[in-house]
């Protein structure tokens, strides 16, 4: 029977925590804005970078200063997102392995869509069935658009043979509101404690190779 596991890309699939830091930074710094430490960025991911973009700006900005800087942070991420940019170790032989076994992959990410083909392309070639980023049209997560957008794309509907992979609360709620299965991984950009306050009825994979235990 047909298994398909859609997995979050940030945090999950690459660690992208230095890039999207000095995308940030160097969009606040020219508008005049304090800079962030990397910590901060850490704790500011996960739903999407126009979040990532406002959790980095004082409360009281305006609109128009807000779609500046996150402009500003766009323009530059899409130029520099590989720089500091690196996969998981271990994540492409689990990937290779999941494929060989028959499963269907695929991502789900707020990350602007055309980023995330760029850097799953670069990092991991011809392995995802396809890739579904922010395109300023569907919901982000946790909206379940992309979910459903995956599922429309692949014809595969059997929702009790489907799990969303991720780190963070966001990713949670992504696969709670799809009514998909949730595997959480704690390798990822959440801390271990910062996941067990969630109290999610989920196990945390605390490495990639450790994904082949929970998706026999």
């Amino acid at each position: 029977m047909k298994k398909l596991l859609i997995f979050d890309l940030d945090g999950t699939l690459i660690d992208t925590l230095i890039d999207l830091n000095q995308s940030v930074n160097f969009a606040l710094k020219l508008n005049g804005f304090e800079l962030k430490d990397i910590e901060h960025t850490r704790k500011s991911i996960g739903d999407g970078v126009a979040m990532l973009v406002k959790r980095s700006l004082p409360k009281d900005v305006d609109e128009k200063t807000y779609k500046k800087v996150l402009s500003d942070f766009e323009d530059h991420y899409k130029i520099h997102s590989e720089d500091n940019t690196y996969p998981y170790k271990g994540m492409k032989e689990v990937l290779v392995s999941l494929k060989q076994k028959g499963y269907l992959l695929a991502v789900s990410t707020n990350k602007i869509e055309d980023v995330a083909v760029r850097l799953i392309e670069k990092f991991y070639p011809g392995l995802f069935d396809t890739i579904c980023g922010d395109n300023k049209i569907r919901q982000r997560k946790p909206a379940k658009d992309s979910i459903e957008e995956i599922c429309k794309r692949l014809s595969f509907y059997d929702k009790k043979n489907i799990t969303y992979i991720g780190d963070t609360e966001v990713d949670a709620l992504t696969a709670k509101n799809a009514e998909v299965k949730f595997l959480l991984v704690s390798y990822g950009y959440r801390k271990i404690d910062e996941q067990k306050a969630l109290k999610l009825d989920v196990l945390g994979v605390d490495s990639p190779q450790k994904l082949l235990n929970f998706t026999k």
